[in-house]
């Protein structure tokens, strides 16, 4: 079981009894990469959702889907899956006569056994955007009295699945649109110190991530400001090779990793 969970459960076990609905989450994680990727140039932060999940519902069990076989990086993302949780479903099909993709039929047969089997979870928490799952969402709220919770990637979500939950949220979430601005600022102070920048200043790195990227600058500008202020990026004043004095900026790398807040592209 990952952080993301432990900060839900006590220790003997238990939900803590916070007046919160008790909830099973499954997660089409190809929709949420691909999407992502596709529509929003970025990836998945499962961190900022299960931050987000804390806040509506005791989650007792997470359960991740995907065909991996569609990563370019298994290895890497089942990886920072299992920091939150090892329930990790594989649904690659080996049949090489028949390609359909299953994902869909093994994520629904998962949520009709848990509808069955589990009666004292209150809310069924699905990440997609498919429309195929519309009817056993219909089938939850109808015939088992229970509530329907829907995340899926904005602008990425059917129509049919948002009309059949009882609510529906699309990430990014608000509060991950910094956190992509501020990804693409480490990300790009890392490529330029690997390629010989050793002395990026301030307002070069704000024009260049916001040239790149086509991100206002002045949106660029708050956050490099918010990493500089939460002591993610330090100013210091140095030398150049001319002697000449400027002002620098240096990202902690020890301070970003313990805190996890950059994904590496």
């Amino acid at each position: 079981m990952g952080k993301g969970l432990l900060g839900l459960l006590r220790k003997d076990g238990y939900i803590s009894n916070n007046g919160l609905p008790k909830a099973i989450a499954f997660v089409d994680y190809e929709h949420w990469f691909i999407s992502l990727e596709k529509h929003h140039d970025s990836k998945p932060n499962i961190q900022a959702w299960f931050n987000d999940l804390k806040k509506k519902c005791n989650i007792v069990e997470v359960i991740f889907f995907a065909d991996f076989s569609k990563f370019r990086e298994k290895e890497v993302e089942t990886k920072r899956i299992r920091t939150f949780t090892n329930k990790i479903i594989d649904t690659y099909n080996p049949d090489a006569h028949h390609k359909k993709d299953y994902s869909d039929f093994i994520i629904l047969d998962n949520i009709y056994q848990k509808a069955f089997t589990n009666q004292d979870i209150e809310l069924f928490i699905i990440f997609s955007g498919d429309g195929h799952f519309s009817s056993a969402t219909a089938f939850i709220r109808n015939f088992c009295n229970k509530q329907v919770g829907v995340y899926g990637v904005k602008n990425c979500i059917s129509k049919n699945l948002v009309s059949s939950a009882d609510w529906v949220v699309e990430v990014p979430l608000i509060n991950e649109e910094n956190e992509t601005v501020n990804n693409l600022i480490l990300s790009s102070l890392r490529i330029a110190m690997d390629k010989g920048n050793k002395q990026p200043t301030f307002m070069k790195t704000v024009e260049y991530v916001s040239e790149k990227y086509y991100i206002p600058i002045n949106k660029v500008k708050k956050c490099v400001i918010d990493l500089i202020d939460k002591g993610y990026i330090i100013q210091t004043t140095e030398k150049t090779k001319q002697r000449d004095t400027i002002r620098v900026i240096r990202p902690d790398w020890k301070k970003i990793k313990k805190d996890g807040i950059w994904i590496d592209s």
